[in-house]
């Protein structure tokens, strides 16, 4: 994994192994945001290492009034969030008045679904792009990449139980103890992927 620095636009490049890895923790993320659960690995595809032949998502209803029926309706926004994961993507607007939250979410839940289905497949539609060339990154799309690739990184430091540098050791000594701990790795590869974009993006 590699980013020029300098002047827009810039270029990315990534090995095969991490577009897939990529494209596996796209499926995770993508899964929580629709309320859904797997807990299997998308097998490496030579011809798909993105994972966008799997990806049906339709940006924008065909009828204007869907968006306000999905927003309104019980089933976009009422459902308990039991996964942690769930509820750091999509915190309680009022934490200390469940009522209040839950209308708001009422109200808000499909729209914010909806954003983070746009960017998952933008950056889908990228990774394909990077499984046979490097990627032209403008200014817009570090921000969309940034906004997906934290939410990802989100979603593993609360598998890892990490909330705080005490956790975030806790987990890297517990990685180092069981080598086959897949989690800490790619935590920490978002991690260096983050850093690269906002250096870039700041310089």
């Amino acid at each position: 994994m590699r980013i020029t620095a300098g002047e827009p636009p810039w270029v990315l490049e990534f090995e095969p192994e991490e577009t897939w890895m990529l494209g596996v923790l796209l499926d995770i993320y993508e899964s929580l945001v629709n309320g859904e659960e797997t807990d299997e690995a998308r097998p490496f595809d030579p011809q798909d290492p993105a994972g966008l032949k799997g990806a049906v998502h339709q940006s924008e209803p065909s009828d204007p009034f869907d968006f306000w029926e999905a927003d309104i309706g019980e089933e976009a926004g009422s459902e308990a969030q039991e996964d942690p994961a769930t509820h750091r993507l999509f915190p309680d607007a009022y934490p200390d008045d469940p009522q209040a939250s839950a209308e708001f979410r009422r109200f808000t839940a499909a729209g914010q679904r909806r954003e983070r289905l746009d960017q998952i497949l933008d950056v889908r539609v990228d990774l394909d792009v990077l499984s046979s060339q490097p990627l032209t990154m403008q200014p817009e799309r570090v921000e969309y990449w940034l906004r997906t690739i934290n939410a990802i990184r989100l979603v593993l430091a609360t598998r890892l139980g990490i909330v705080d540098e005490t956790s975030a050791e806790q987990a890297e000594q517990a990685a180092v103890d069981d080598p086959s701990d897949v989690i800490y790795p790619a935590y920490e590869w978002l991690g260096v992927l983050i850093e690269m974009l906002v250096e870039v993006s700041w310089e």
